[in-house]
């Protein structure tokens, strides 16, 4: 009977801490629910999110802050076109959300502060960029005029190819000092200590920025660029703006450098160059000098070259390649002006301060 008792005693333990585990399990069901329902609207929103993430990381922001991808948009941000962007460390971080919500469509709006977002968003531009570059090496002796075995071979020694040399400036095999704008970015690699002229080797970052958006194929074939599967297509890109064109110039100086790939940090491995700070800079004058004739000169030459051009038929290409020339004089007539915004050197635009936003 004692043992009966005992044996009754146990079972009513049992049973009680069966209840209170029931209880538990009842209480967070709603709880897990809800998380379900939490990442299921996510990810169903994962496909959008990653297709914008390609773009914005290409013509927009190349090297995205983390942090700043979860902060909300504030009620008045600083415009992200405004010449003002850059004055502060504040300004610059309200720019950044400015453009950064501008480019995600609002129905994102609701998910851009999770960790989801932006954990996403940090996947997909390094995988989209490394995908972009494999493509770019294949072509990249027809964009630089060079063999193209300095670049399908990834491993080649182009540090002590004197014409590459030449391209970025480098006395040297032995004294590596990049420059922030190497002769590459000016019109016959002729520098201008005033930068005046920078970017105005624009074919070469037309060339880039077809390749990537039309595809490869359409830099010696005519193209609308309509292809179901090319960038500019998918991303329905018209014009060019600020963040691909010093996109374009960061990657044409990583393909000419002895790095072999391309790292999320955005320092070469090799050759120690920043290019997150060639982005941020580039992209800093590109914004403050929009407006200038200048640059709106070499804007308007660099989407006829990609968007207008490509529409031409084979019967005028020699239409085309007038119109080019006729680019070239219109650009070495505004050398001769005098700068109508003032001239700037190379230490002004990369002066003190950290980029908030990149």
């Amino acid at each position: 009977l004692k043992m009966l008792q005992v044996q009754m005693q146990k079972l009513q333990e049992d049973n009680r801490t069966i209840k209170e585990e029931n209880k538990t399990l009842h209480a967070e069901k709603p709880k897990r629910k809800q998380r379900a329902n939490a990442h299921d609207e996510l990810s169903v929103h994962e496909e959008t999110i990653s297709i914008y993430a390609r773009k914005y990381g290409m013509m927009i922001e190349m090297f995205p802050s983390s942090d700043l991808l979860n902060k909300r948009l504030p009620d008045s941000p600083t415009p992200f076109d405004s010449t003002d962007r850059y004055a502060t460390a504040s300004t610059q971080e309200s720019a950044f959300l400015d453009e950064l919500y501008r480019h995600f469509p609002t129905l994102l709006h609701k998910v851009m502060e999770s960790s989801y977002f932006s954990d996403l968003v940090m996947k997909s531009i390094p995988d989209a960029r490394a995908n972009e570059i494999k493509k770019l090496r294949g072509v990249a002796g027809d964009i630089f005029d060079l063999p193209s075995k300095y670049f399908t071979n990834t491993s080649y020694d182009r540090a002590n190819v004197p014409e590459i040399q030449r391209l970025l400036g480098v006395m040297s095999s032995t004294n590596l000092a990049y420059k922030t704008f190497p002769p590459v970015l000016f019109p016959e690699l002729k520098e201008d200590r005033s930068l005046k002229t920078v970017f105005g080797n624009w074919l070469l970052l037309a060339r880039i920025l077809k390749a990537s958006l039309h595809g490869i194929t359409s830099l010696h074939h005519a193209s609308s660029g309509r292809g179901a599967h090319t960038n500019s297509m998918k991303w329905s890109v018209q014009q060019v703006m600020p963040g691909c064109i010093a996109w374009a110039a960061v990657l044409a100086i990583f393909l000419l450098s002895p790095d072999t790939e391309f790292s999320s940090a955005g320092i070469g491995k090799r050759s120690t160059i920043s290019y997150k700070d060639l982005f941020f800079t580039y992209k800093k004058v590109l914004v403050t000098k929009w407006k200038t004739k200048r640059v709106v000169q070499i804007v308007t030459n660099i989407d006829h070259y990609i968007f207008k051009a490509a529409q031409l038929s084979a019967l005028d290409s020699a239409v085309h390649e007038d119109f080019t020339n006729t680019i070239d004089h219109a650009l070495a007539a505004l050398d001769m002006e005098s700068s109508d915004d003032g001239s700037e050197t190379a230490a002004d635009v990369t002066g003190p301060g950290t980029p908030t936003a990149a």
